[in-house]
């Protein structure tokens, strides 16, 4: 049997073009909170889904007890859902922090939370965080997408830490701009020319997939003429 893998937020964007790269050879699952988008990108990638909203607790044990039902297992989980919100901080509504909050932190918390038990079952397994190249830097009115990926880094080097001795692998990759929906799904415009192209990074994600015996525990990466 093909090795299992959960992608979040896999209906498009960097998520889909992962999706896609890894259906060859791996059985994916994708999982987004757009049924309409989901049942699309599942049916062009010839990939299963579940209709899952990451800051939903329910939905998100309901999604890995339905990979266990059918799969019994779970070998790799990439977070990769995330939104984007800009701005100054007295800009940002009270809400705007409690959504960006919920789905990139509490979110990739809960999801890694939900399939740790299926790798421990089977004494292996990779968790492979989709962060960002913010996380390692400040920029003015980005705080609250870039708190979310500061958290989240420091999420992932405590899981490496407290998931090595069960044999599961945690991996933060922290890619510069790409040109994918982030930015729109938030109503903002950005300037995307230099941005990369998803396909491409995609294959940074199949990299690290093959290796064996070798770690890659920090992945970072941007366009070269950015």
């Amino acid at each position: 049997m093909k090795d299992v893998v959960l992608v979040t937020g896999g209906c498009q964007g960097f998520g889909k073009e992962i999706a896609g790269l890894l259906s060859n050879k791996y059985q994916v699952v994708i999982l987004s909170r757009n049924k309409k988008e989901l049942e699309k990108t599942s049916k062009e990638l010839k990939c299963d889904m579940y209709v899952c909203d990451i800051s939903d607790v329910k939905q998100v044990q309901s999604s890995v007890d339905y990979i266990k039902n059918k799969y019994g297992r779970l070998d790799v989980l990439i977070n990769n859902a995330a939104i984007w919100k800009t701005g100054e901080l007295d800009s940002n509504s009270f809400n705007d922090i409690a959504e960006i909050s919920l789905i990139n932190i509490v979110g990739t918390m809960n999801m890694t939370k939900a399939c740790i038990p299926l790798m421990k079952k089977e004494n292996k397994g990779k968790i492979i965080n989709i962060i960002s190249i913010d996380a390692l830097e400040g920029k003015s009115e980005r705080s609250l997408y870039v708190s979310t990926k500061w958290a989240q880094a420091g999420f992932t080097n405590s899981m490496r830490k407290e998931l090595e001795k069960y044999n599961i692998a945690v991996i933060g990759i922290y890619p510069g701009l790409m040109n994918t929906s982030l930015f729109k799904n938030a109503g903002k415009e950005k300037d995307l020319s230099n941005a990369m192209d998803p396909k491409e990074a995609a294959r940074i994600i199949e990299f690290t997939l093959s290796l064996d015996n070798i770690v890659l525990e920090q992945v970072v990466f941007r366009n070269l003429h950015f």
